[in-house]
């Protein structure tokens, strides 16, 4: 048995992800909106980029098992303060075969993994197409990476610890 969510938005009307702030200080996350609450979920770009990954793996495993004709779904704007405002700690991703939604919790970093999420939401496939293709495009558009250490690159250079620095490929061109 599941435990219940602080935050429980239903199905959602919107959601989206951008990143705020300049490539390599950007803060990343999710705006969700429900019929009686708007919800920031802030993360890291490596949680944010893995529920892309696996929103988009699942998609392609589900359309092709169960084709479903449903239009992707774009985004509405979301603007004023958000009601439910909170990094996440850790993120649960599932899908409810028998509703044909997704769902997504979050559970708030200062309460930790324990007890129950912050916030919990369900989402349609077209929602989760698009929501997929815009966490590429946000995860995309911060610091190239290093080709050998996986590592961001500044804009001034990078000396790369797995080359000793010594690597021509290292630097941004």
């Amino acid at each position: 048995m599941e435990n219940a969510p602080e935050h429980d938005l239903g199905r959602a009307l919107s959601i989206d992800a951008e990143a705020v702030g300049q490539p390599g200080q950007r803060r990343f996350r999710l705006l969700i909106r429900s019929t009686n609450d708007t919800a920031y979920v802030w993360m890291e770009k490596q949680q944010l980029a893995g529920i892309g990954d696996w929103f988009d793996a699942t998609l392609e495993r589900i359309d092709r098992e169960h084709p479903n004709n449903g239009p992707d779904v774009e985004p509405l704007p979301i603007s004023g303060i958000a009601t439910i405002d909170f990094t996440a700690g850790q993120l649960g991703l599932g899908y409810l075969d028998d509703e044909d939604l997704f769902t997504l919790h979050a559970f708030d970093i200062e309460r930790g993994a324990e007890g129950e999420p912050a916030m919990r939401c369900r989402l349609t496939r077209g929602q989760c197409r698009v929501l997929a293709k815009k966490i590429a495009s946000v995860v995309a558009a911060g610091r190239p990476i290093c080709p050998l250490c996986e590592m961001p690159m500044e804009p001034e250079g990078h000396v790369c610890p797995r080359s000793n620095g010594h690597f021509a490929g290292a630097s941004i061109t």
